[in-house]
């Protein structure tokens, strides 16, 4: 099975909530980080600050590594890379409306209500237990 690299970025806006696209699949409606899939050739770090750059027009700083976790799901293997990311410039404007329609931040206490991707279905706990932990401070 080939695996599938994915790079996602969380952002925190002042009220230390996270910033999640919804990707308005019509079988599968739900909330992601932004990011984006490994190309040939390219890190994870490439992957996550280009994704970001198609998917909301902006420009973002790296600020660290959250880590890496493989997932099956179904007949697929996915690798999530995740990254804490500051905006550096540009305002959030979805460009790709025929998969994104809306961009938004959500504080942890609230996610369990809400649908989530499979990454952050991953992801979420890990913040939430403080298993991984978020620089609030970032910027």
């Amino acid at each position: 099975m080939k695996t599938i690299e994915i790079a996602g970025c969380v952002i925190l806006d002042d009220y230390g909530r996270i910033l999640l696209i919804h990707r308005s699949d019509a079988k599968e409606p739900h909330w992601e980080l932004p990011g984006g899939k490994l190309e040939t050739d390219e890190t994870a770090e490439e992957a996550a600050v280009r994704g970001l750059r198609e998917e909301l027009d902006i420009d973002v700083r790296l600020v660290g590594s959250l880590g890496s976790e493989l997932s099956e799901q179904g007949d697929r293997v996915y690798q999530y890379n995740w990254f804490q990311a500051v905006i550096a410039e540009g305002l959030l404007n979805i460009m790709d409306t025929h998969s994104h329609d809306d961009a938004d931040y959500f504080d942890l206490e609230d996610m369990p209500s809400i649908a989530l991707s499979n990454n952050m279905l991953i992801l979420y706990p890990k913040i939430y237990s403080g298993e991984i932990s978020i620089d609030t401070s970032a910027d």
